[in-house]
């Protein structure tokens, strides 16, 4: 049976062309570097230490040419080895392995940050797992003289940050083998990130604790490295997360464990939501400003008005633009968006009522010709607090709204 992740829904905002390279350029190494595999040597050592498959050591030979790149125990501190060692590759198996898994938790970690990023990141994890790892022989197993190479650790280390960032995003996974010898099946499944990295790093380490119980040391064995990686990628994981680094959308392993995924986002952060919302506000009022302070398009100013209404429970246009509003509608003889404007402006409670109750009621005596709406219009008007001036023009109004309604019914009489 052979699995081969392909594919993933979580979110990629980034192309991963960091990753694509890092791929193409361990392919081309591979082919063009002429190294001498140490089989024999590799066996010994995978005898003594417990490797698989994923990562190789190999015992012996110089710590020149092409040894000279793999990250080497027992020749001392080389930090660049750490890096160089990533970028080769025992056999085609181990290369393929590595490139597959690579290019999938490489897209998901790249998609969310960007390739300069991710490539501090992928070089970080390598320099300091070789770093660590050639320091804990010098402590504690000077006498071991081994050399490794791989970039499994490193993707253990981009394994771990998915963990961290994607939990509930899934991996495409397809199954292709000869079930029970007779037939030839492929299938294809959906895997969780934590239960697909989950095993990966559960099976590492219960290598590590086996080989530290039969052997009791801890040796730089493929498992032990693969767990070093994924350490250091949860650790940067968590970091960048909590520093808020990088934006997982609430999908990160803190909010899924808090259950903030499922929340909506005025119940995870109800003051960050109001802050945005406010310069929203702040925007819109500024927009209706200029339309307004242009003057030839108060329909446009009073739409954007209602947008902001239906859209925003915080939003209220300012006294001097709402007043603003309803006096370019009149000038520009919008007479049906003015009487709505001033209705809207009369429900809400604002100072100017008596003023614009007078405007109101004078545009349904004049040109909308509604004197019963104009007379019980100008009932709600306090007829004490109206100054000289606006008493004379509530009187014409009242005088006007009459002669009007008398006319009106004096005409239906008629017709009858």
């Amino acid at each position: 049976m052979v699995f081969i992740p392909h594919g993933t829904d979580a979110p990629i905002y980034h192309p991963p062309i960091a990753t694509l390279t890092i791929v193409v350029l361990n392919v081309l190494l591979f082919f063009a570097t002429p190294l001498v595999h140490h089989y024999q040597e590799f066996d010994q050592a995978h005898r003594r230490l417990g490797h698989t498959i994923v990562d190789w050591a190999f015992e012996g030979g110089g710590y020149d040419g092409p040894d000279a790149y793999k990250l080497q125990y027992g020749a001392g501190l080389k930090p660049w080895q750490g890096i160089t060692s990533t970028f080769l590759h025992a056999n085609m198996i181990h290369l393929l392995i590595n490139m597959v898994f690579l290019w999938m938790f490489g897209m998901i970690v790249e998609g969310k940050i960007g390739w300069p990023r991710f490539l501090a990141i992928y070089f970080g994890i390598a320099l300091l797992r070789g770093i660590l790892a050639q320091l804990f022989c010098i402590i504690f197993l000077p006498n071991l003289h081994t050399a490794s190479m791989g970039a499994s650790s490193v993707v253990f280390g981009l394994m771990g940050i998915a963990l961290v960032w994607a939990p509930l995003n899934t991996i495409q996974v397809t199954f292709a083998g000869n079930r029970y010898r007779v037939q030839h099946e492929v299938s294809e499944v959906d895997i969780p990130i934590y239960g697909f990295a989950g095993c990966f790093l559960l099976i590492e380490a219960i290598y590590t604790l086996a080989m530290l119980q039969r052997h009791g040391i801890i040796a730089p064995t493929a498992h032990t490295l693969h767990l070093l990686g994924a350490i250091l990628g949860l650790a940067i994981g968590v970091v960048m997360v909590k520093r808020n680094w990088v934006d997982c959308e609430h999908y990160d392993i803190f909010s899924v464990w808090a259950g903030r995924h499922t929340m909506k986002p005025e119940e995870r952060d109800p003051e960050g939501v109001a802050r945005k919302q406010a310069k929203i506000v702040e925007r819109g009022v500024k927009q209706i400003q200029e339309i307004l302070a242009a003057g030839d398009n108060p329909q446009l100013a009073y739409r954007a008005h209602i947008s902001m209404r239906e859209k925003y429970a915080s939003w209220s246009l300012p006294e001097k633009e709402f007043l603003l509003i309803i006096k370019q509608l009149c000038d520009h003889q919008h007479d049906n968006d003015a009487v709505t404007a001033m209705e809207e402006y009369l429900k809400t409670g604002r100072p100017k009522q008596n003023q614009v109750r007078l405007k109101l009621a004078s545009m349904l005596v004049g040109s909308m010709a509604q004197p019963g709406q104009a007379m019980r219009t100008l009932v709600a008007i306090n007829y004490d607090k109206l100054s000289h001036r606006e008493r004379q023009i509530y009187d014409q109004i009242s005088a006007k709204a009459k002669a009007r309604s008398m006319h009106n019914a004096a005409e239906n009489e008629l017709e009858f």
